[in-house]
């Protein structure tokens, strides 16, 4: 009986059937769709939506958001992934402090008169709806830059290895014509 679900389980990989086709299939979906694709626009892409979402305190959430920004625009998910931990543990409780501060300092009187209330309900809608307005003062400007960063650095690593190639051949055509 084992034998014959090996044989059928190696028959299935071998056509891309089962389980084993369908991730097949789910990769090769993702890798058409630049989730996968390992060029320069994708990654800035990635890293930009990974910035973005991995500074949003969206614990449980961001790697959904994540990939589905990334099928949005395009974007390198594992680049949006691995910048993604730029929120951890460690890190997110001050975080969200300094959203929530930020966002009080800014908006605090502005909110407070939209959500006026004597009930713990409203405090904490007054507290959510300034934590999330310094969230975005702080996550999307760090996106785009991030994003354009990512670009830059790239641009630059791109035109040294070009030119140290280009330097390489012409020693090597030097070397040659002696």
């Amino acid at each position: 009986m084992f034998k014959k679900f090996l044989i059928n389980h190696r028959r299935q990989m071998a056509t891309g059937e089962g389980p084993a086709g369908t991730s097949q299939r789910v990769r090769q979906w993702l890798h058409r769709s630049g989730c996968l694709t390992f060029k320069r626009e994708p990654i800035a892409r990635g890293i930009g939506i990974g910035l973005l979402v991995g500074l949003t305190p969206t614990v449980g959430f961001q790697t959904g958001m994540m990939l589905a920004g990334c099928l949005l625009i395009r974007g390198n998910f594992p680049a949006a992934f691995a910048i993604s931990w730029v929120s951890n543990p460690f890190t997110l409780p001050p975080m969200i402090y300094a959203y929530h501060e930020l966002g009080e300092w800014l908006f605090g009187s502005w909110v407070r008169a939209h959500f006026e209330g004597s009930d713990a309900t409203d405090g904490a809608l007054i507290g959510l709806m300034n934590t999330a307005l310094g969230t975005v003062l702080i996550a999307i400007p760090i996106a785009l830059i991030g994003y354009f960063a990512s670009l830059g650095i790239s641009e630059v690593w791109h035109r040294r290895r070009h030119h140290a190639r280009a330097k390489r051949r012409e020693a090597a055509r030097r070397n040659r014509d002696r």
